[in-house]
């Protein structure tokens, strides 16, 4: 039998990469109590004028992955970095519309959309030289 949550089914992981000045977290799996560690959202921001978490491929969505999402916001949003949400779970949303935290987020349908969303005006980009 398997339980909720039961990460020998369903493991947790991320992986991350940077696109165009724009950090990429990609969730998989279970996100509960035992993917602590997964959610630690521990690279630095220093360089990236966005951030976008990519949830397609989450399968159980629960308070301690919502928490894991806030601690980033809240690391990020003194530096002025937005966050931005994408390809969110039924399951998923409904956890954030029920804990009122998507005015929190910039939520998108998918990753292309994400991507474009982050980026800032070209003179506004890092490393434009006027011109």
């Amino acid at each position: 039998m398997t339980v909720a949550g039961d990460s020998s089914r369903w493991p947790a992981r991320c992986t991350t990469e940077s696109l165009n000045d724009v950090l990429v977290y990609h969730l998989f799996g279970d996100l509960d109590y035992g993917a602590t560690d997964t959610l630690a959202f521990d690279k630095p921001l220093a360089g990236f004028h966005a951030v976008v978490v990519d949830l397609a491929e989450v399968t159980f969505f629960t308070s301690t992955a919502l928490n894991g999402l806030l601690g980033l916001r809240l690391r990020a949003e003194p530096l002025g970095i937005p966050i931005h949400l994408c390809k969110l779970p039924a399951a998923t949303a409904r956890v954030l519309e029920l804990t009122e935290a998507t005015s929190l987020f910039r939520i998108h349908p998918d990753l292309e959309t994400a991507l474009a969303a982050a980026q800032p005006p070209p003179d506004q980009r890092l490393g434009h030289t006027p011109g």
